[in-house]
């Protein structure tokens, strides 16, 4: 078996400048992470990984904000310690139209957050794809962000979501720029029925997986389809966690809210004999060390530290920060991961 193509590491200028909230709003943020950990804590407890299905032992590994967490002893998947019921994931994505969830994404600024994070994604698949797909289905799409990539670099692509504000979004800005509306607002069992009737032998999700409530139905939808691949982004555990764990104060981007579990390189694995397939390309970049400088300066900033404190971090750690996440990124201890997989073997068995 050959192995994967692998790229490594981005640069987090775009991050800085575009996710300015994080460090301006941190005590807003945070209070919302722990209204939605509280509302998540309130479910039954999760007694299986939700990735592998083995039985999560009674001990606890993490916890954080409110929430415990267990790494699973077969698969070494991190699960939160309870499961993600119907409500929980219906208040973030679906209620009043997905309305609040949207809010994290709708901008004026569409063509450019396409171009400067979703193009680099779509880029990504088509020079590791081996053959040009008769098209993508992007699963999750949101405001179709990486649907309107894909087309602006000549593939055929529509995308699925449950949330209708997102959607309807999307279609008005893509219709706006690319004169069509690729979006379809469904529910969710429409979503998982999309997936395994595909007539597209790519299926896409960008950053979907972890929200959803039974990720088996995805995995299951994925391997009866006719699709040859599976693009996907997920969280990963990494030292954001460990940041996030020892800074309570500090707004929680890796584990809290609808990242209710993270993946490893082990549960990776799981998931991709679970959908039948195999990796033939891996793109791992994270911002493990954005985090870190984030944590610092809202420290210093709570703490009563002075704008020209503040600027002596800037000035000694600004530059360092790709340095640093790049020795993250190629040993594989960093928090997002782009894979693209090979269904081949379950379409031949």
């Amino acid at each position: 078996m050959s192995k994967p193509i692998r790229k490594y590491s981005k640069s987090s200028n775009f991050y800085a400048s575009s996710k300015q909230e994080f460090f301006s709003s941190n005590d807003d943020l945070l209070a919302k992470a722990k209204r939605q950990n509280e509302l998540y804590a309130k479910g039954p407890a999760r007694l299986n990984c939700k990735i592998c299905g083995d039985v999560l032992l009674e001990e606890t590994d993490i916890k954080s904000h409110g929430v415990e967490y267990v790494f699973c002893r077969n698969c070494n998947h991190l699960n939160g310690r309870h499961d993600d019921t119907q409500d929980f994931v219906n208040s973030l994505y679906v209620a009043d139209g997905g309305t609040d969830y949207a809010n994290n994404y709708i901008d004026n600024e569409y063509a450019s957050r396409a171009e400067k994070i979703y193009i680099p994604k779509a880029e990504f698949l088509k020079d590791s794809l081996p053959r040009t797909p008769t098209g993508i289905l992007d699963v999750g799409c949101g405001g179709g962000y990486f649907v309107y990539a894909a087309q602006k670099l000549g593939f055929a692509s529509l995308g699925i979501d449950v949330s209708e504000t997102m959607t309807a979004y999307g279609n008005s800005q893509i219709e706006n720029h690319l004169g069509c509306e690729p979006l379809h607002c469904v529910d969710e069992t429409e979503l998982y029925e999309a997936v395994r009737c595909t007539a597209f032998d790519v299926v896409s999700a960008i950053g979907v997986i972890e929200h959803l409530r039974e990720p088996e139905r995805f995995f299951d939808a994925v391997k009866k389809s006719k699709a040859s691949f599976l693009y996907y982004s997920v969280p990963m555990f990494s030292p954001s966690v460990f940041l996030e764990n020892a800074m309570q104060d500090i707004f929680p981007r890796q584990l809290s809210g609808g990242h209710t579990h993270l993946f490893t390189e082990e549960s990776l694995l799981k998931m991709h004999e679970l959908v039948g397939g195999t990796s033939i390309a891996e793109w791992r970049f994270g911002t493990d060390m954005m985090d870190l400088y984030r944590s610092l300066v809202v420290s210093l900033q709570k703490s009563g530290g002075s704008s020209y404190a503040q600027e002596q971090v800037s000035r000694g750690m600004g530059g360092l920060i790709d340095g640093l996440q790049s020795v993250l990124d190629e040993n594989h201890f960093c928090s997002e991961i782009h894979v693209l997989v090979s269904c081949a073997n379950s379409r031949n068995g």
